[in-house]
């Protein structure tokens, strides 16, 4: 299925300062950016290690330039100057933009710095040429390295250069004495530096450009990378004319070039599964799909609704085992996404806590989402058996894999997510996976042989005996001894919830006010409606 004109994907970003990924001062794509600032404060490390370093050098290319106390002054000096660009750029808390500009100026302060060093001290009368001109290798190094505007780069350029005119007269003035013929000639060079910067940095800045204009296909808006796996990317984005904030997620047709032949396809096919599976599910507690498609480029992408919160994985490493009580809300929503899913013949296969987001929805908190349908088995959609797996390959995760997924079976049901779902639960209650084992074979091997401990055994949380037999239930080898339906598991959940503290909204939106406390709503709308960035 192709995407319609209006639905195209606008393949933008922006900046975690807030500014845009093709931003109006530089007009370049994120990544070029990115790749900018972090080779700048990697030039910045040279120069702060090889100015010290250029005396020795001298001595063995150049002996006869190795004198005078001001090229170890300068020396001195640039060191703190280097360190300082390379903090800037790599710490990450400055807008990319500005350090950019800074870059600049950086550029002008080292070729000042060279051209007093080549200059002192004075040059003899009849030498004509004095070795290497590192002004000159500057420039030129300084436009192919870091990419920027045509216009700053070009300015920034000879600026560079009138620094030897401007390095000499200083120098001359620190000698006393007066430039000879060949410093003046020589001062010629770095203005032919510069003037090659010209064409060079207009090429490279319009292939950053292209780049930007080959990405710009609609209606999205990509602001964030929000996460990466496998061949799969997670963007927040915005839809332009509805400025309604979505997630989309994509795969990138270089990507799939990368895989061969009939792996490219499966993968593909499987993407696409998702979207299809995704979307035949009405329950509010499975994420919602608005729109799928392919690009002009060939990337496969679906739009989702953005969550505002975070996976229970997070969760539980960042807060610790859950309550009793949360627990069970949390699973009880958790299964009646899966109860409709089995309804219809869907078969997650890689329930586990990163696909189970707990979020903000309305005013309603620790709302449950179950996501990423990557691994559905459509066992009865459009009057079709379709399943996207190699013949005798598992798949899933395997510390929530059922016995019966392990073994390879053609025969999974619905049973093999309420296993996982039970992963889940003991998970949540403990902070310790069902089984620990040094490998993924261990793992498959202790799901299909070992029985678990008991989840009250294995935290100091309060584990009341009913939800503590009911998550081993969950956790039987033969799927005929556990829960048979999302359905069944969600009333003898219910039943244990007359055994624990409830976890109401209220306690809920204490929790959330306290450790993820939500943004000014009103402010971030009218950021949206204006088209402008939210922090």
């Amino acid at each position: 299925m192709t995407a319609p004109a209006e639905q195209r994907i606008e393949i933008r970003r922006r900046t975690p300062s807030g500014t845009s990924g093709t931003s109006s001062m530089y007009g370049l794509p994120p990544e070029v950016i990115a790749t900018a600032v972090r080779r700048l404060g990697f030039l910045g490390l040279v120069v702060a290690v090889m100015f010290p370093c250029a005396p020795w050098l001298e001595f063995f290319i150049q002996p006869d330039r190795v004198a005078g106390l001001v090229p170890k002054i300068v020396a001195a000096l640039m060191v703190p100057v280097g360190a300082a660009i390379c903090m800037l750029a790599w710490s990450r808390k400055v807008r990319s933009e500005l350090v950019l500009d800074l870059g600049l100026v950086f550029e002008v302060v080292v070729a000042f710095a060279l051209s007093l060093t080549e200059n002192t001290p004075a040059w003899p009368a009849d030498q004509m040429l004095r070795g290497v001109s590192w002004n000159c290798l500057w420039i030129s190094m300084y436009v192919v390295t870091i990419p920027g505007t045509f216009g700053k780069s070009i300015l920034a350029a000879i600026t560079a250069a009138c620094m030897g005119p401007f390095g000499l007269l200083v120098a001359m003035s620190i000698e006393d004495a007066y430039p000879s013929t060949a410093q003046i000639f020589n001062l010629a060079l770095p203005f032919v530096a510069a003037a090659w910067a010209i064409p060079v940095s207009r090429h490279f800045y319009h292939l950053s450009t292209q780049v930007t204009r080959a990405r710009a296909m609609g209606s999205y808006e990509l602001l964030e990378l929000i996460g990466k796996g496998g061949m799969g990317e997670v963007w927040s984005a915005r839809h332009r004319m509805l400025a309604r904030v979505s997630a989309i997620k994509l795969i990138r047709s270089e990507e799939l070039s990368i895989a061969a032949g009939e792996n490219a396809r499966l993968l593909l096919r499987r993407f696409e599964r998702e979207a299809r599976a995704t979307a035949a599910l009405r329950s509010p507690h499975t994420v919602s799909l608005y729109d799928y498609g392919t690009t002009d480029d060939g990337s496969f992408y679906y739009v989702m609704e953005l969550l505002d919160g975070l996976d229970l994985e997070t969760l539980v490493q960042r807060y610790g085992p859950l309550p009793a009580g949360r627990v069970v809300a949390i699973l009880s929503q958790a299964a009646k996404s899966l109860a409709e899913a089995h309804e219809i013949g869907l078969v997650h296969r890689d329930i586990k806590p990163r696909n189970i987001f707990v979020c903000r929805l309305g005013t309603e908190y620790d709302f449950a989402k179950v996501l990423d349908f990557g691994l559905v088995k459509m066992n009865a959609i459009e009057g079709t058996q379709t399943c996207l797996t190699r013949e005798g390959v598992t798949t899933g995760t395997p510390a929530y894999m059922a016995p019966e997924i392990a073994m390879g079976r053609p025969d999974i049901d619905g049973r093999a997510d309420l296993y996982a779902l039970g992963c889940v639960g003991y998970f949540l209650l403990t902070g310790h996976l069902v089984f620990e084992a040094e490998s993924a074979m261990a793992m498959v091997m202790s799901h299909l042989q070992e029985r678990p401990v008991p989840p009250s055994r294995r935290t100091e949380i309060q584990v009341p005996g009913c939800l503590d037999r009911l998550i081993l239930q969950c956790l039987e080898k033969d799927p005929a001894a556990r829960p048979q339906t999302g359905l069944q598991l969600l009333d003898l959940l219910a039943e244990c919830s007359a055994s624990v503290e409830p976890w109401t909204q209220r306690r809920a939106g204490q929790w959330w006010q306290t450790h993820l406390p939500q943004p000014d709503a009103r402010r971030m709308m009218q950021a949206a409606a204006a088209g402008e960035p939210t922090e």
